[in-house]
């Protein structure tokens, strides 16, 4: 769980860093929303920057670099891994009664 995080952060910062973000100027805003963010809050920021792929993806008819559709299912996947194994431990303690 924890390698495919950095796994996903790993390409967050590749991409932000790619020739496409860099002469994008609404692309580059994404990723720089992105990492203002991502120090307080990993996974509203990832929740956030997934959004903000829909919508340009969207208003540029899904005429966009391939690393953002990579970037946005793997957010799903790894935000869904986080979710389910948060409410496992929360239910856990409740069937256990700690």
């Amino acid at each position: 769980m924890k390698k495919d995080m950095m796994a996903l952060l790993s390409l967050i910062d590749e991409s932000a860093h790619s020739m496409e973000t860099q002469s994008d100027p609404n692309l580059r805003a994404m990723f720089t929303n992105f990492n203002q963010k991502k120090d307080y809050q990993l996974q509203k920021a990832l929740i956030d920057l997934k959004s903000e792929i829909n919508i340009y993806q969207l208003n540029n008819e899904y005429r966009t670099p391939k690393f953002l559709t990579k970037i946005a299912l793997d957010i799903s996947r790894v935000t869904a891994v986080n979710e389910s194994f948060g409410m496992a431990a929360f239910f856990s303690n409740l069937w256990f009664g700690k």
